[in-house]
């Protein structure tokens, strides 16, 4: 009786659920290699070296004002490494190793942090660039932004041929120029915009964190049994990470209807402007809310002299409830006496803000006590923002950048960059003059040429210098090195002279009688000595 022989089988079929696909062995390896969840040599000194560097260009590129060159700090930084390896090692349940993982995270914040004061502390830049300021005031689409480039580096991880997206990851999700702006606010003094910067550093980290759990849980990374075994573990994990983005997103929820209201106040308080203002006038408004001190300001140019604005003062107030503050700020016409066409001479924009930059200037010397000043002010209107140099000279204690800076910012409406360069003046008593520089460098000089020739029992017969010239006698019984005492002379005078140095040697002679003979030439020393 014959039998049919039945096919080997071929094991059992791999169950894939619709929600998680299987990940190769190899491939598993291959993650945790990438992510350094397992042992990998030298990569903390790797890890440490590229953190740093991407450290120092973040905060180069965050003072000068570079776009490029933060977006070179993001490329750089490896950050992304340990927050993926928490994340990957959460979804695998391995709290120990995601402690230890997150810890590097924190390490490598705090060294961030430290570095960037540092490096702030040794540029001295006292204005503070607007890429350090737009990272000061996250609001809800940054944390939209994290959660979707989390999403998307975990999934580039895992998928070997989604990798060549892992750039524009860290591009989308910067991790260095926050925390850098950490340590820059802090060197500047600026607490609330520190913290400002670093909710959006803990925006970001949270968000990738949970985006990632759930992506490496989806992508098959996580063994189907091991996910069987861990799930309740891992749910708990998951909604930990969850509640801290909740956490984080109401601040930031917050932050975006603040601006979204104020944008509409400004639209609304606009739109009651110029309706009052109709179209026949020729005025261009400008609005600013100051919540704090409880004022609307309204700003208004144009050629025409300003209306009565008691019924816009009135519209103003009562929707919004704050006391309005217009201000005109009218151009006039001229006209020539010539036979030529009528011209029209407008006061520009760039005038009026002139104009205001000199006077709050002369009033910040009042206020800082300076003295007799003679001052130059030089505004370039080309810069974004507009930058004012101001160059002091002065009686009295250095006034200060920041002081002028909280002047322009209280009573402009517009940010502006300064620089201010200053030369102290020096009261002289009365009846007293100021030392002549060339009596100066020749009394140094003097001194000098003394303690060389103290040094080598030499003996100077003369010096004269007359400011280019130096001539010098000296007498020895042994002709020295003179070029150190040239250098050094030069080096004093700071110019380039000329230094003539005459050598007179002194001979000493000896007889060996007792009774001296006359002496016959009267410019040679004699010197007799006594045989014991």
């Amino acid at each position: 009786m014959s039998q049919t022989a039945k096919p080997a089988s071929l094991g059992p079929t791999r169950q894939r659920e619709w929600w998680h696909r299987y990940l190769e062995p190899q491939e598993r390896r291959r993650v945790m290699a990438d992510l350094a969840i397992s042992r990998t040599p030298h990569w903390g000194f790797r890890f440490t070296v590229m953190l740093t560097l991407s450290v120092i260009v973040a905060v180069m590129g965050l003072a000068a004002d570079s776009a490029a060159v933060v977006i070179g700090a993001m490329l750089l930084a490896p950050l992304m490494t340990p927050v993926l390896a928490t994340a990957a090692t959460m979804s695998m349940a391995l709290f120990k190793k995601a402690f230890w993982s997150f810890t590097k995270v924190i390490l490598a914040s705090l060294w961030s942090i430290v570095l960037a004061y540092l490096l702030s502390t040794r540029i001295g830049n006292d204005h503070l660039a607007d890429e350090v300021i737009s990272r000061t005031s996250p609001d809800l689409k940054d944390l939209v932004v994290a959660l979707a480039a989390g999403a998307a580096g975990s999934y580039a991880t895992v998928r070997k041929d989604a990798s060549a997206s892992l750039p524009g990851v860290a591009v989308a999700v910067a991790l260095v120029p926050p925390i850098a702006t950490v340590g820059i606010m802090l060197e500047a003094g600026q607490m609330s915009d520190a913290l400002g910067a670093l909710l959006l550093y803990v925006t970001n980290l949270a968000a990738i964190i949970l985006a990632s759990v759930i992506v490496f849980v989806v992508t098959g990374f996580v063994p189907p049994r091991r996910l069987a075994t861990t799930s309740l573990r891992l749910g708990a994990a998951t909604v930990i990470a969850g509640a801290v983005v909740v956490a984080i997103a109401i601040p930031l929820f917050q932050a975006s209807v603040t601006a979204a209201e104020s944008s509409n106040q400004r639209s609304e308080a606009l739109g009651i402007v110029r309706n009052w203002l109709g179209d026949e006038r020729d005025l261009v408004p400008s609005i600013r809310f100051d919540e704090e001190a409880g004022r609307l300001f309204v700003e208004l140019k144009g050629v025409d002299y300003p209306p009565d604005d008691a019924d816009l003062r009135d519209d103003l107030q009562r929707s919004f409830g704050l006391v309005p503050s217009i201000q005109w700020i009218r151009t006039e016409k001229a006209t020539t006496t010539t036979i030529a066409a009528t011209t029209t001479s407008v006061i520009t924009d760039e005038e009026v803000l002139q104009a205001d930059i000199e006077g709050l200037v002369s009033r910040w010397l009042t206020e800082s006590n300076v003295a007799d000043s003679e001052t130059q002010i030089d505004i370039n209107f080309d810069d974004v923002p507009i930058s004012v140099r101001v160059d002091v000279a002065g009686v009295g204690s250095e006034p200060r950048l920041i002081d002028l800076l909280t002047l322009f910012d209280n009573e402009l409406d517009r940010t502006l960059a300064a620089r201010v360069n200053w030369t102290e003046r020096t009261v002289l008593a009365e009846g007293t003059t100021p030392p002549d520089p060339l009596e100066v460098r020749q009394g140094l000089m003097s001194d000098r040429l003394n303690d060389w020739a103290s040094e080598r029992s030499l003996t100077v017969r003369s010096f004269n210098f007359d400011g280019k010239k130096a001539e010098i006698e000296l007498v020895g019984v042994e002709e020295p090195e003179t070029t150190p005492l040239v250098l050094d002379l030069i080096e004093i005078a700071n110019s380039d002279i000329t230094v003539d140095v005459f050598f007179i040697e002194r001979l000493r002679l000896e007889t060996t009688t007792t009774q001296p003979e006359e002496n016959t030439d009267p410019s040679v020393e004699t010197t007799t000595t006594t045989e014991g």
